[in-house]
Formats: structure tokens, sequence, C-alpha cells
């Protein structure tokens, strides 16, 4: 991954804060996938939001996460935010298309969810970002100049 390109920012947020929240996110879309409840995946969506728009303080999920991190005093390990948003963008979409696709065809929909579980649970367990990987080869060439 050290020859990607990944989008850059001036911000950075908690590593290990973001793993805790790609670790609950995965098991909401493992629940969608077990239970076909479309509930969890609609919570899953409704924090993605708040990450894709950059509201994260209103989360759900990422302040349950920082009370988990404040109360235990863990260590931060600071990285670059903006990959962290470009793919909670992706993960956004894929989750709204499942979502679509889950009313008309339920077997496209958790193939899309099990796609996008794979690759936050990528993210979350091995610090593999799959988004950095479609932004290197989809988007960066079209900005590189």
């Amino acid at each position: 991954m050290n020859n990607l390109v990944c989008p850059i920012s001036s911000k950075q947020i908690n590593e290990h804060a973001s793993r805790v929240t790609a670790t609950i996110i995965v098991s909401l879309i493992i629940l969608f996938i077990i239970s076909q409840n479309v509930w969890f995946l609609i919570f899953a969506i409704f924090d993605f939001a708040f990450r894709v728009f950059e509201k994260v303080k209103y989360s759900p999920i990422t302040w349950l996460v920082s009370k988990f991190f404040n109360i235990t005093n863990l260590p931060k390990k600071l990285v670059n935010k903006a990959p962290k948003v470009f793919a909670a963008r992706l993960g956004f979409f894929l989750s709204v298309l499942s979502l679509v696709l889950f009313f008309y065809f339920p077997i496209s929909s958790l193939i899309v969810a099990g796609v996008l579980s794979a690759c936050i649970f990528a993210d979350a367990a091995f610090n593999y970002c799959i988004g950095c990987v479609i932004y290197h080869y989809i988007v960066f060439p079209f900005y590189k100049n």
C-alpha cells in the first residue's frame, strides 16, 4: 500500500478509534446479511451520513467509541483523515445501493453488503484500505494534473 496515492488532508483522526468504529459498522452489516433486517443497514447508513458530510461529532457510533476511548485512556495513533472520509463515502454509497437493491433484487443487495463488509473488515483488521486502492486507480488518474 505504500505505493498508492491516497487523498490527503491537514486534519488527523485517531486510527484506533477508527478501527473500532469500522468493527461496529461491519458488525451491523453482517447482522443485516444474516437477518435480512434492513434496520441494521439503515442505522449503518445513518452513521455513514454523518461521517460523509463531516459532521462526525453527531455520529452515534463515533460518539460511543470516543466515550470508550476517553474512559479507558487508550493511546492515540493519529492518521490522515482524508482516506477515512473517502472510504466513508464509498461505504455510504454501497450501503445505500444495498438498501435500494434489497427491495428489488435481494440477492444482489446481500452481495453488495458482503463486498462492503469485506472492505471494511480489511481496513479494521489488516489496515488495508480498499478505498485507497480505488482512489489510486480510478479517481487519481483524472485529477493528477
